[in-house]
């Protein structure tokens, strides 16, 4: 591999299996010569795909065997043995992001490694929203810094002795919150209706108001699922009637215009025995809040059913705020189409900005392979081909997911997930997983940007 003198991969055990600081190093030297002028935007972007999940030496040397790169634009990353040992990671979900903020300091960790802090990337939020597991209800989220993980509020229902079931943000300093009142019936909790809040984060990270959205009382609803437009003038929920806390499955998903307070609704195909219909869930908008993307999961409504031999599907609707029947969404990825069945799962999904490309969370089992591997792969939306792999990590015998979302730009996915003997929380750049502090995600019921 000739990429100028002192910082190539070694030539010698091609088959050796490279380590995550190898991947890094060319990374560097592919930076380095697209600067340069040696490589284009696209066979930039396709070698960058590729060194990603690169696993020998071999592999590695191949992307950059016909570049030249100065020694001193990139210099070889040397790491000490323990550090090159691979450790699984899980992908930790997100629901919003908060606050852009240049110039502050976060925190990345190899396995095995310190904190070191880092600067953080301008666009990246300054805060987001958290809330662990914990209680009857859960505790309260927190508003946390981004650099540090300090508390620097507690976010609190408006609606007395309602819980929060879900957070998503918007840009301007803005989230959304959906709330549940409950009421005990015959002893059991019973879930009577829905409120959606819009909230107000300070400069320093405080929570500066709230009030009730237009056409955000739900009365005899019970509401989930929470995606916001870029904007903040559209809201999507996953609803259904009143039911007992907890009971699984929403019927339809309600797209609520919060300027004007019009409601549109998204119905499923209708109960009959022997129908499929999609859960829906991982909803989210484009830029414009034109589009609405979620990841169906089709199920029998009652009775046998036909599959449809295609597993997951990843789904759009447009004009979001029109309304109609979720079957005849326009269908942008099937699951058969990235991993078999018989060993994979899509478990996330986040459309782009402009609605052309898709970010899709995969875990997937390779033939012949007893570990688990979980990629974020972009998908385009309209041809359904992969483009690039994004973040891939190796779980070994078992996988946890939790969550998968991205900031109000779209240009910063979170990402909780990992082994099954626990996840961890962060956010994903330039093909690393930098983790918010605490980094335990397996304590995590969401976390918001």
């Amino acid at each position: 591999m000739t990429a100028g003198h002192g910082d190539e991969i070694p030539e010698a055990e091609p088959g050796r299996r490279a380590s995550q600081a190898d991947r890094e190093h060319v990374v560097g030297l592919l930076k380095a010569a697209f600067v340069r002028g040696q490589l284009t935007g696209d066979e930039f972007d396709e070698r960058l795909g590729r060194a990603l999940v690169s696993r020998t030496y071999a592999e590695l040397a191949a992307l950059t065997a016909d570049l030249h790169v100065d020694a001193t634009s990139c210099q070889p990353v040397r790491e000490p043995a323990a550090r090159r040992r691979g450790v699984g990671w899980v992908a930790a979900a997100v629901v919003a992001v908060l606050l852009a903020g240049i110039g502050v300091a976060v925190f990345t960790r190899a396995p095995g490694a310190p904190w070191v802090p880092r600067p953080l990337p301008a666009g990246v939020p300054r805060y987001y929203v958290q809330q662990t597991f914990g209680g009857a209800s859960g505790p309260a989220p927190v508003m946390r810094s981004t650099a540090t993980g300090a508390v620097t509020d507690t976010v609190r229902s408006p609606w007395r002795q309602a819980r929060i079931t879900d957070i998503a943000a918007a840009s301007d300093q803005t989230f959304f919150m959906v709330c549940q009142g409950i009421a005990a019936k015959g002893g059991h909790p019973v879930v009577t209706g829905s409120r959606i809040y819009r909230f107000r984060v300070t400069s320093s990270g405080r929570i500066g108001g709230y009030s009730l959205v237009r056409g955000g009382m739900l009365a005899g609803r019970q509401a989930d699922g929470l995606a916001a437009a870029a904007d903040g003038s559209e809201v999507a929920v996953t609803t259904g009637p009143a039911a007992a806390a907890g009971a699984a499955g929403s019927a339809e998903v309600m797209v609520i215009n919060t300027r004007t307070g019009a409601r549109a609704v998204w119905h499923n195909a209708p109960a009959v025995p022997g129908q499929m219909a999609l859960n829906v869930v991982d909803m989210s908008f484009t830029a414009d809040g034109h589009e609405l993307a979620f990841l169906g999961i089709p199920r029998c409504i009652k009775g046998p059913c036909t599959p449809t031999g295609n597993g997951e599907e990843v789904r759009a609707v447009s004009p979001a705020g029109q309304g109609g029947n979720l079957t005849n969404s326009r269908l942008l990825v099937r699951q058969s189409a990235l991993v078999r069945l018989a060993t994979g799962y899509i478990d996330g999904a986040v459309i782009g900005p402009d609605g052309s490309s898709v970010m899709v969370v995969e875990m997937n089992t390779p033939r012949g392979s007893a570990d688990n591997i979980m990629s974020v792969v972009q998908i385009s939306a309209a041809t359904g081909r992969q483009l690039s792999v994004r973040y891939q990590m190796d779980t070994g015998n078992g996988f946890s997911y939790r969550l998968f979302s991205s900031d109000p730009s779209g240009r910063y996915l979170l990402l909780d997930a990992g082994p099954s003997s626990g996840t961890v929380n962060g956010w994903i750049d330039n093909g690393r997983l930098v983790q918010l502090t605490p980094a335990d995600g397996s304590n995590i019921f969401y976390e918001a940007w």
